[in-house]
């Protein structure tokens, strides 16, 4: 009998242990499954790196774009910030896309050996995807600081960049979590903070601070 009611004890705690650990797995498993993934560029990123820069922050209140454009202006500073873009043009007005990722760099080492990537620590980071006609409309996904290093390799003519997996950020207008994964590997511009478009990270936010300069038809500004 007693030896029935150890048994029984025994296998009460382990009903229990599945139980608890049942408890603790199936949120976090309905919170992942709440994460949207988002899409990735398809054509070529431009990588413009700016040294002795630092990001600005202006206010969340900048209409009429919300967020769209926090994080990614570039001014005069003390690091070095790496300014990644993308647009797709996909022939309809309002189905252009853009993604637009800021990078505040640690230093980078003056000398690095040729052909291998060397992994420099992202201070602060900023992502923005979204459609360009839907931007004022909150049509957008944001995300700080979910970027958190870079992969720089030096070549024979420069440098290149490489940024491999998961941003997360919030859809703005619904506030759901978002995932973006990436493979982004480009050939790096250098520019002065002087040299740089609205586009690229020169304060200031205004409807040419969301697609490339000359990307856009005359109908497409009406």
């Amino acid at each position: 009998m007693q030896k029935m009611m150890a048994s029984l004890s025994i296998g009460s705690e382990v009903h229990l242990m599945i139980f608890a650990m049942f408890l603790t797995i199936w949120p976090t498993h309905v919170l992942g499954a709440k994460v949207e993934e988002q899409p990735a560029p398809k054509l070529p990123i431009t990588c413009v790196l700016v040294e002795n820069a630092s990001i600005l922050i202006k206010s969340f209140e900048e209409p009429p774009y919300g967020r769209a454009n926090v994080g990614h202006q570039i001014g005069a500073g003390a690091r070095t910030v790496l300014s990644i873009r993308a647009w797709e043009d996909l022939s309809n007005s309002d189905r252009s896309q853009l993604w637009k990722a800021t990078l505040e760099l640690a230093p980078i080492k003056a000398a690095m050996p040729l052909g291998k990537v060397e992994h420099v620590p992202v201070l602060r980071s900023y992502f923005t995807y979204g459609g360009l006609f839907w931007l004022t409309d909150g049509g957008y996904v944001w995300g700080e600081n979910t970027i958190h290093q870079v992969g720089l390799i030096r070549t024979k003519t420069g440098l290149e960049a490489v940024i491999n997996g998961s941003i997360a950020a919030t859809a703005i207008l619904r506030e759901v979590p978002t995932r973006t994964t990436v493979a982004w590997h480009c050939k790096v511009i250098r520019r002065k903070v002087n040299e740089l478009d609205l586009w690229e990270g020169k304060p200031g936010t205004t409807f040419e601070s969301f697609h490339p300069a000359k990307t856009l038809r005359p109908v497409d500004h009406l």
